[in-house]
């Protein structure tokens, strides 16, 4: 094993349990994430005082004095189990008493007659001008970690401070003096950076502003040009298989599409050109369809899947929810019912196996899952739709050709993968030819996230609206005008509408004043809509639950659903015109655009109603004032990028990048210059046989890191 990756708990001296759990909080797990975790800021403990001079020192100075400890005191508060600590310090200038409030620890470590070097931060103009103090032993021949120099602050959480981190931090460098460079030498010198041993110091102990900028374009560099490694040998392997050509069957497409009951909108042609123009190479396509909430990117697959069944071949398409798969069974099975022979359409998910029929049947039969797998391996099934389902081992294709993954984001890399190679588990098929990748999101990616993340992919934008759509109205709704917007949304109610409500929690909590799914429920029901009929629908519900509430919503059996972000993606209620938003601001603006788009689809004019979380009159939220005034997503996404940074757009609790990452991501000029370097290295040798040390980080980059 690279002893990068040496795991925290093998280190020495063997941290306790409680200290692992703490630097796992702060993204810690090994050697090199520990040694290159990098500092938020420095202070300058270089600014020597004398102890006379404590009252002529500006505020917020940061100091450090020479002291010896001539005398301490420590007194227990009466009743209390509060201690009260006097330490008596020296220098060649005079005496100083610092007092310790339940500091009993610091008070015990300090030894009479010990030399120490005492930081602190001024407070100018108080009864005790040192702040922030710590003290540190001075001994012959130590090199002093918390002051004497720029002090690295980090990131911190409960149970370990930085003077923790800087002591081991320490005691890692010491145990591994002399780490393998992961970046080849030309790499190095082309960018002009350290190696990595310098890249630790310069971090940790650096001796001017200088060293920390080199040390941080070295962090910054690396994350991005492993991220770019990554893409472009992704691509490559890519590149290096075979997928069936599918030729676009013009005439029969263009009966689909004169039938359909609206005109297609420029950007969705375009699409629709680039995909056949895509599939109809030997080559396999691997192209993003990025479209904002309402654009139509289900007709443009339905069209790609239309071509695959007219040349003989299956389409697949794997949604990430059982109701989102369930309604582009619905959906697609509607859009093609009408055609002279339209094909057969399959839903296949845990609980449910459905295959369509005859419009004069009801459009659409129940059958045992057994039975379909049989129809889908033999080919009798043309298009596949479902949920994981669509990857399991028990399900065999017969001539898979196209796989289309819906809100591709909740994907991981592997299963996309997995999808596209169930081509190779049908009769006569190799490992290398898989089917051709159509990935589709509604969160439109800001332009230089789409740069760094998915530079192995082509992308196709839906960028406009279909011509009979209404902009939805968005008005953010103090705590004084919220009666005034139940009024409202009553009113509408009354003339046959129906509303959602979203909720950033399930249950209520009584540290928290967000509210929740439940009392929302209740406070709706029961006090401000009475006469109305409520429901609720949250993510811990069996998944034939929710199905049931969003078929009763369908069929206007209740008025109002209040409701967690699990109606976030795939809910299409054409009669609902309302959305209510609770703790609007506990919300990212592309999430926010997301459940603004459940409404809208209908003929009707729609709202969103912005409510923030307490009590005062609304303080205006930036963030929410540009989703009030815009609503473009495209827009709406580069401005949640600046605001917030990329983790809503990729899951950066989930994805494993580092906050380093993010910053690299953002990047233009480094993603470029990355980007052209990594392709040099993969041209040389797509094994990596030559660099060992990189080929093992990218390695573990492959087995750690998530683009979802």
């Amino acid at each position: 094993m690279n002893i990068f990756y040496t795991p925290i708990e093998e280190l020495k001296p063997k941290p306790n349990i409680r200290l692992v759990n703490s630097l796992h909080k702060l993204g810690i797990y090994n050697l090199s994430q520990l040694l290159l975790y990098p500092p938020k800021k420095f202070i300058n403990y270089n600014h020597f005082q004398t102890l006379s001079q404590i009252d002529n020192i500006p505020n917020g100075t940061p100091v450090v004095f020479e002291v010896t400890v001539i005398k301490k005191k420590q007194t227990r508060l009466r009743g209390r189990k509060l201690t009260l600590g006097e330490i008596v310090i020296q220098d060649n200038t005079g005496q100083y008493t610092l007092t310790l409030f339940n500091q009993k620890l610091l008070f015990e470590s300090l030894n009479i007659n010990a030399h120490y070097a005492l930081s602190a931060i001024i407070k100018a103009g108080t009864k005790s001008p040192l702040t922030n103090i710590s003290f540190e032993r001075i001994l012959p021949n130590k090199i002093l970690l918390h002051s004497h120099r720029l002090v690295p602050i980090y990131p911190e959480t409960t149970g370990i401070s930085s003077k923790m981190l800087r002591y081991r931090i320490d005691l890692a460098i010491k145990q591994f003096p002399n780490l393998p460079e992961t970046l080849p030498q030309w790499i190095l010198t082309k960018a002009n950076l350290p190696d990595i041993n310098t890249t630790i110091r310069y971090l940790h102990y650096p001796k001017n502003t200088n060293e920390i900028k080199q040390a941080k374009s070295r962090l910054i560099f690396e994350e991005a040009f492993i991220i770019q490694l990554y893409i472009a040998k992704q691509k490559l392997i890519f590149q290096s298989k075979y997928a069936p050509a599918i030729p676009p069957q013009s005439n029969q497409l263009q009966e689909f599409i004169n039938n359909l009951k609206f005109e297609l909108t420029k950007a969705q042609s375009n699409a629709i050109q680039e995909i056949l123009e895509d599939i109809a190479k030997p080559a396999p396509m691997n192209r993003l369809l990025e479209g904002d909430v309402g654009t139509g990117k289900t007709i443009v697959a339905t069209v790609a899947m239309l071509n695959t069944y007219y040349n003989n071949y299956q389409s697949v398409l794997m949604a990430p929810t059982e109701i989102l798969a369930t309604q582009h069974f619905e959906g697609i099975t509607k859009l093609t019912e009408n055609l002279n022979t339209p094909p057969s359409i399959a839903l296949i998910s845990s609980k449910e196996s459905r295959i369509s029929t005859d419009k004069n049947l009801d459009s659409w039969t129940t059958i045992p899952k057994k039975d379909l797998l049989k129809k889908i391996a033999r080919g009798q099934i043309d298009i596949i739709i479902g949920t994981h389902s669509v990857i399991t081992d028990q399900l065999q294709y017969s001539n898979l050709a196209l796989a289309i993954v819906d809100e591709q984001h909740r994907f991981g890399v592997k299963q996309r993968a997995e999808l596209q190679t169930m081509i190779s588990k049908t009769k006569d098929k190799s490992p290398d030819t898989i089917a051709h990748l159509l990935s589709m999101t509604a969160t439109p990616i800001p332009r230089t996230l789409a740069l760094s993340l998915y530079g192995d992919l082509d992308v196709s934008l839906l960028n406009e609206y279909p011509a009979n759509r209404k902009p939805i109205k968005t008005k953010l709704v103090p705590p004084s005008k919220r009666t005034e917007a139940y009024n409202f949304i009553h009113q509408h109610i009354n003339s046959g509408r129906q509303a959602f409500v979203v909720c950033p929690k399930i249950e209520a909590d009584e540290k928290s004043d967000l509210k929740s799914v439940e009392e929302t429920f209740l406070d709706l029901s029961q006090n401000i809509f009475p006469e109305l009929k409520v429901q609720m629908m949250h993510g811990k519900m069996k998944t034939t639950e929710k199905d049931a509430i969003i078929q009763a919503f369908k069929q206007k059996e209740f008025d109002i659903l209040v409701a967690t972000s699990v109606i976030e993606v795939g809910i299409d209620i054409p009669n609902a015109s309302i959305m209510l938003i609770e703790g609007a601001e506990r919300f990212g603006l592309a999430q926010l655009h997301q459940f603004r788009g459940r409404v809208g689809r209908g003929e009707y004019q729609s709202f969103c109603f912005l409510f923030e979380t307490g009590d005062n009159e609304i303080t205006m939220n930036q963030r929410l004032l540009a989703i009030e005034k815009a609503n473009n997503g495209f827009e709406l996404a580069e401005q949640d990028l600046a605001i917030r940074g990329p983790g809503q757009f990729i899951g950066s609790n989930q994805s494993g990048l580092s906050d380093i990452s993010m910053e690299a991501l953002l990047n233009k000029e480094i993603i470029i210059n990355t980007k052209n370097i990594a392709n040099q290295v993969l041209q040389q040798d797509i094994t990596l046989n030559a660099y060992p040390e990189l080929k093992t980080r990218l390695s573990h980059f492959e087995d750690n890191v998530h683009f979802e």
